[in-house]
């Protein structure tokens, strides 16, 4: 029993930080647009879709870790110049049903395309260490510690680059910003882009652990809002902690109860974060 609940454990930190890193995306967009993206989850599948095709057509998984967040910053410009922009500054409601639309559209695309079938991505990274008195894959460990190199990279973009500066300007005060010559509009699709980018490398990233489905989504979207509402909207630190809190969490309640209860024992955790501090663990007051 103790071997198994330190092997769930160990997935539900190597996962959380694939979750961080999905969950980052989810909570940038909100943060700068103040829009509800529900369909942050199927542009997750659309990566691990890219994924599977640069497996498939070009037999290295490596490429997708390009090819995924490229391709998916490429379908964050068309979602946002065709859609998204027309939303901002309206009601949540507007921005969720927009969501919903995508979601319906994105799916039977896959469908038509990828087919309703779940599919493997073989394990790119075979090896395995010594855990316990079995093994633990080598694959899962460097997954993890590529999303925790992407998330440090991106916290040192958003500190110290102009266009990091002009994100954090806009997302603290918008007008003030455009007042200053910071092109607002252009930031909010940057970072729209950004978030998709970093939903596709999520995917890119999960493939191989998971399957492949034109449905993989449903289960993320549910797993990043629990954690972008714990840890509070817009701390990217914040959503990191969450996110290995949750999922480790979930992994331990695993080794106990079936995977649907894991996961409702973390929405009561999250009600109880929620009951106690209403801004979120990170949110105001709780950097």
């Amino acid at each position: 029993m103790i071997e198994l609940i330190l092997s769930q454990l160990a997935n539900g930190f190597i996962w959380g930080w694939i979750l961080a890193l999905i969950s980052i995306g989810l909570t940038l967009i909100y943060g700068q647009l103040e829009i509800v993206n529900v369909a942050h989850g199927v542009l997750y599948t659309l990566g691990a879709v890219v994924s599977y095709y640069c497996v498939a057509d070009f037999g290295g998984w490596g490429w997708s870790l390009l090819a995924a967040p490229l391709f998916l910053a490429l379908v964050g410009v068309v979602i946002y110049l065709t859609s998204i922009r027309f939303s901002l500054g309206r009601s949540p409601i507007v921005t969720v049903i927009i969501s919903y639309g995508l979601i319906f559209i994105i799916e039977q695309v896959v469908i038509l395309t990828f087919g309703g079938n779940p599919r493997m991505i073989p394990n790119p990274i075979p090896a395995t260490i010594p855990f316990f008195e079995g093994n633990y894959p080598v694959f899962r460990i460097l997954a993890a510690a590529f999303s925790a190199l992407t998330i440090w990279g991106l916290l040192l973009f958003l500190k110290r680059t102009r266009l990091g500066l002009w994100i954090r300007a806009t997302n603290q005060d918008a007008e003030t910003a455009e007042n200053m010559g910071i092109p607002t509009r252009r930031v909010f699709a940057g970072v729209f882009c950004l978030g998709s980018a970093l939903a596709g490398l999520g995917g890119a990233l999960a493939a191989p652990i998971v399957s492949v489905s034109f449905d993989m989504g449903h289960n993320i979207i549910i797993e990043a809002f629990i954690v972008v509402i714990m840890a509070g909207f817009g701390s990217i630190r914040g959503t990191v902690a969450a996110s290995l809190i949750i999922s480790m969490l979930m992994g331990l309640a695993a080794a106990f109860v079936n995977p649907v209860m894991a996961k409702v024992v973390a929405m009561i955790v999250m009600v109880v974060v929620l009951f106690i501090r209403p801004q979120g663990i990170f949110g105001e007051g709780g950097q």
